[in-house]
């Protein structure tokens, strides 16, 4: 690759002996606002395969209904994807930038029915995916590298949460993890597609709690392995399948996540963004030279904006 030189030098030195780190620090980057309307809360960002267009959720009722829209890396006004939303509430958007698709998590008021939906580069075409032998609460669908598949989060599943794999054309589901062993959440599909990056929890008989999920990597065969000690959520693949873009609370007293990236073979990871600015779901540009993402409005902490920060170039 021609990029993440820092990155490299700072998790070649922890890899290769520091022990014990919670996290180490690059020069914070700047962040650049692209939403900042304290009356919404803007959230689940993506970039499109164009590598400027992103799309992310927006809720203009407290998050009881969700729309998605659209808008320009760059800023400007916001506007709908959908031409005519089939639900009430559109989130959680994944592009397949190879084929120029859209999943989303389509659904009723406050996701309490959900299932995976899929629309054209457009959003003029839009179709509902009749998933079998899974619950009515299908969420966080991520592609696989040939457009066929997506990977989902079952959160109705019997014994709780799991991993399937979604037939697009059929609607046959194959479960991946068993809530016996896991617990799991938001996953993401590796570029060559044979690793599933996702955050979850070994099921040790308590509720689960995504607060105290992890992040861990899901081979074609073979258990999931932990890439790295201490909380993760919302993890996303950089786009050579080298580095994990991920949240933690992790050395924060007050709980509130920060954007790490962290090698695929695990070690300490390199922290982005400081916890004041309460950052979620960082998701990759194509190009992977920034990280787009969601954060509370420092003049509003209940609202929610989108913002973008630089990864650090090769020297």
């Amino acid at each position: 690759m021609s990029r993440y030189r820092c990155l490299n030098v700072l998790l070649g030195a922890t890899l290769l002996g520091t022990t014990g780190a919670v996290s180490q620090s690059l020069a914070q980057q700047p962040v650049q606002w692209i939403t900042r309307d304290s009356a919404v809360l803007d959230q689940w960002p993506y970039v499109a395969p164009d590598g400027h267009t992103i799309t992310f959720s927006r809720s203009t009722d407290g998050g009881a209904t969700w729309q998605l829209m659209m808008i320009d890396r760059a800023g400007g006004v916001a506007r709908p994807f959908l031409q005519n939303p089939p639900v009430v509430s559109a989130t959680r958007g994944s592009w397949s930038r190879r084929h120029n698709r859209l999943a989303f998590t389509g659904g009723t008021r406050n996701d309490e029915t959900t299932a995976v939906w899929v629309s054209n580069a457009t959003g003029t075409e839009v179709t509902r995916i009749a998933a079998l032998n899974v619950s009515p609460r299908l969420m966080y669908p991520s592609w696989t590298p040939d457009g066929q598949s997506v990977v989902a989060v079952d959160y109705g599943a019997a014994g709780g949460s799991t991993l399937v794999r979604l037939d697009l054309t059929t609607g046959v589901t194959v479960p991946l993890t068993q809530p016996a062993q896991f617990l799991v959440g938001m996953p993401t599909v590796s570029p060559d597609g044979e690793w599933i990056a996702f955050a979850g929890q070994q099921n040790l008989g308590r509720p689960y709690d995504q607060q105290k999920n992890q992040i861990w990597l899901l081979p074609r065969s073979g258990p999931p392995r932990e890439v790295s000690r201490g909380q993760g959520r919302q993890p996303d693949w950089s786009p050579d399948g080298k580095w994990l873009a991920f949240t933690s609370t992790r050395g924060d007293s007050a709980g509130r996540p920060a954007i790490f990236i962290v090698a695929r073979e695990g070690g300490v990871p390199v922290q982005l963004t400081e916890h004041e600015v309460n950052a979620g779901h960082p998701v990759w540009s194509p190009d992977g030279r920034w990280l787009v993402f969601y954060a509370s409005l420092p003049e509003k902490q209940t609202a929610k904006g989108l913002a973008v920060i630089g990864v650090p170039e090769r020297h």
